[in-house]
């Protein structure tokens, strides 16, 4: 299995347990979070769970990586000490939130994607169109392979693959 449909499944698994870097995040959501006055002019990346501002707890392997491939992340724990700690973090790419996070909200003028009311892609509104459908679709086939698991013939089908197809050309497009 590649690095981008594992990122991708856990989003899948863990989702809502999503954190984001100011890039992010919506700004009317930003506005309202709560931050540290460290936060406000500091030049690391500063991480929001949607309500506050989180960190990363120093045994995640992301703890000290100073650029991030994408604005996102996925975590396993929430930890409360003199901070609010994320543990087991795995960044996660905008096609992961797409594919398998929350609401998804096309602003067709502006080209964003607001997902869950907070989280912010760009992207054409047609492309959002495409991952919502995508997304529909994806769910009508776990539903029937919950329903009948016999039928893994499902696995071969055209949208399975176009998914996969998908995952694994983010992975590869340099940014």
């Amino acid at each position: 299995m590649f690095i981008s449909e594992t990122r991708a499944i856990l989003c899948a698994g863990l989702y809502p347990n999503v954190a984001a870097g100011e890039q992010g995040i919506v700004a009317t959501a930003l506005s309202s979070l709560k931050r540290s006055p460290s936060s406000v002019n500091s030049s690391r990346t500063f991480w929001f769970d949607g309500r506050r501002e989180v960190h990363l707890h120093p045994s995640s392997i992301n703890s000290n990586t100073k650029v991030f491939k994408h604005p996102f992340l996925v975590f396993l724990e929430k930890v409360e000490t003199n901070k609010i700690f994320l543990r087991d973090t795995s960044v996660i790419s905008p096609y992961s939130i797409l594919l398998f996070g929350g609401s998804i909200n096309v602003q067709h003028q502006t080209g964003l994607v607001i997902i869950d009311g907070w989280l912010k892609l760009n992207a054409p509104a047609q492309i959002a169109v495409l991952f919502k459908e995508l997304r529909l679709a994806l769910h009508s086939i776990l539903k029937e392979l919950i329903r009948k698991p016999e039928n893994v013939i499902v696995l071969n089908d055209e949208i399975i693959k176009s998914i996969i197809n998908l995952l694994l050309e983010e992975g590869s497009v340099p940014k």
